[in-house]
């Protein structure tokens, strides 16, 4: 097997369908209404309206059924400037703590003082990090990675939190009651998985001074 598909734990990556259906598993538990999957035309057209790639297991897992709770996006036939709103708000929530409480990553440089300078360059870097795309209420899956146990992060403003190691794991502690110790930590998504670590106490996170810019 390829080192690159395994976790880091050294264990066998789940394929993406493994994942996106002991996912909708779970959810089937829950009694949330679930409507018919995206057909492969139907993500095609929503990745090129909104310019972004979903990761394998969502889109899986979007083929599988689409969940039609009111916290879940509509991605058929939902709002245009909602959906574009949601996929746009955990960059603009980053934005607006770095513009209304100095939050500023040491790998960024020397912080400007000018607001528009500060924005600017602050949206330049997040652009270069994972988009991330809404999978219910506040929680999102990294776009495009291509492995199936990227974990699901909660996004409000800078503070970030991994709360599923997986898809099938959030779906399982959040809509079942199903919560398994992992094996393993989650696996890195780079900038937020930094940001999340803000919260852990026993870690530096990134803005701590004894980092220096673009390490780890």
């Amino acid at each position: 097997m390829d080192p690159a598909r395994r976790r880091v734990d050294g264990a066998p990556a789940r394929r993406a369908w493994d994942v996106a259906v002991e996912a909708h598993d779970l959810l089937s538990f829950s009694g949330e209404p679930i409507a018919a999957g995206l057909t492969a035309e139907e993500v095609e057209r929503v990745e090129g309206r909104f310019g972004f790639r979903f990761a394998p297991v969502h889109r899986a897992f979007l083929s599988i059924g689409m969940p039609r709770g009111p916290q879940w996006p509509n991605w058929r036939t939902g709002s245009v400037r909602s959906l574009h709103r949601r996929l746009q708000a955990p960059v603009d929530g980053v934005v607006a703590d770095v513009l209304e409480h100095d939050f500023w990553p040491a790998r960024w440089g020397a912080r400007p003082v000018e607001d528009d300078t500060r924005e600017a360059v602050a949206r330049a870097e997040l652009a270069r990090v994972p988009a991330l795309v809404p999978l219910v209420a506040w929680c999102y899956l990294p776009a495009v990675d291509a492995l199936p146990e990227v974990p699901v992060l909660t996004v409000e403003r800078s503070i970030v939190s991994v709360v599923g190691h997986d898809l099938a794991h959030y779906v399982g502690r959040v809509f079942s009651g199903h919560d398994p110790e992992q094996a393993a930590p989650p696996l890195r998504v780079p900038f937020w998985s930094d940001v999340a670590a803000l919260l852990d106490p026993t870690r530096r996170g990134l803005m701590d001074p004894a980092r220096s810019p673009g390490t780890r």
